[in-house]
C-alpha cells in the first residue's frame, strides 16, 4: 500500500497599502503529469509520484494551475521500507505537454535540459518556493507547502508554467509518496491553490471569490 495525498497550495499575496479586504480564490489544477523515464508520458495516472520505489525509476512531478483572475507492485516492508520524503516545490520556467510530457521531454520535440528537469534556473527555479516533510505512517489529509513566491512571480508577469515537486531523498529506495491527480475520479481531491489576496476596501468592487476551501495556515501546500 502507499500514502494517498491530495494537493491543495496556499499562497498570500498583498495589494494596496490602506485598509485592505480579502479575497479568496481557488485556482484549479490544469495540468499535471508523473516524470519517470524518457519513452513514456504517465498522464492517465490518477495520481502523481515523487521519490524512488523498488524495482522502478525515481519520479518528479508537474503541476500547472489556473491563472489568477484580471480584476504497481506490492512489495514488503522490508523490500520498500516506509521512509520520510522532504518534498520540495520549485517554479518551472519552460512550457511543457501533459499528455507528452516524459522525464526527458517537455513536448514531442522538445526536450529539458537534464533528466527530471534542471532545477538550476534552466528548467526550473533553483531556490525552491517552499517544503514540507511526509512522514511514515502519516494518515491521509491535507498537507501542505508554500508557493507565495511562484503565485507573486505569476501575478507579476512571468509565464505559469506551473509547479516541480520532487523529494530531496528521491535516489533512496523506499516507498515513494502519492499525491492525487487531477485523473483522480474524485474530483474533492484534486490539486489545487488557494489565495487570499488582500486589497484596498475603497477600489470599487472586488467579487469572483470563493470562499469554500478550508481554513489552511497562509503560505502552504497541502495535500490529502
Amino acid at each position: 500500500m502507499y500514502i494517498e495525498l491530495i494537493a491543495v497550495v496556499v499562497a498570500l499575496l498583498s495589494f494596496g497599502d490602506e485598509s485592505f479586504a480579502q479575497t479568496q480564490y481557488n485556482l484549479k489544477v490544469v495540468e499535471d503529469v508523473t516524470l519517470e523515464r524518457g519513452s513514456k508520458n504517465f498522464n492517465y495516472l490518477e495520481y502523481l509520484i515523487v521519490g524512488l520505489h523498488p524495482d522502478y525509476p525515481k519520479k518528479r512531478s508537474l503541476l500547472r494551475f489556473e491563472n489568477l483572475p484580471n480584476g504497481s507492485s506490492s512489495h514488503t516492508d522490508a523490500e520498500a521500507p516506509f521512509i520520510a520524503r522532504t518534498i520540495q516545490a520549485h517554479r518551472v520556467l519552460k512550457s511543457w505537454k501533459e499528455t507528452q510530457a516524459t522525464s526527458t521531454k517537455r513536448d514531442s520535440s522538445k526536450y529539458w535540459s537534464t533528466q527530471w528537469l534542471g532545477l538550476d534556473n534552466t528548467d526550473a527555479k533553483s531556490i525552491s518556493t517552499g517544503v514540507t516533510t511526509i512522514y511514515p505512517g502519516q494518515p491521509k489529509g491535507f498537507v501542505g507547502i508554500g508557493v507565495t513566491s511562484a503565485v507573486k512571480d505569476w501575478k507579476a508577469g512571468y509565464p505559469n508554467y506551473g509547479l516541480v515537486i520532487w523529494a530531496t531523498n528521491e535516489n533512496i529506495v523506499g516507498r515513494d509518496t502519492r499525491f492525487a491527480s487531477k485523473s483522480e475520479s474524485d474530483s474533492s481531491k484534486h490539486p489545487y491553490i488557494v489565495v487570499s489576496c488582500f486589497g484596498s476596501t475603497g477600489g470599487g468592487g472586488g467579487g469572483g471569490g470563493n470562499t469554500d476551501a478550508p481554513t489552511l495556515p497562509t503560505d502552504d501546500f497541502h495535500s490529502f
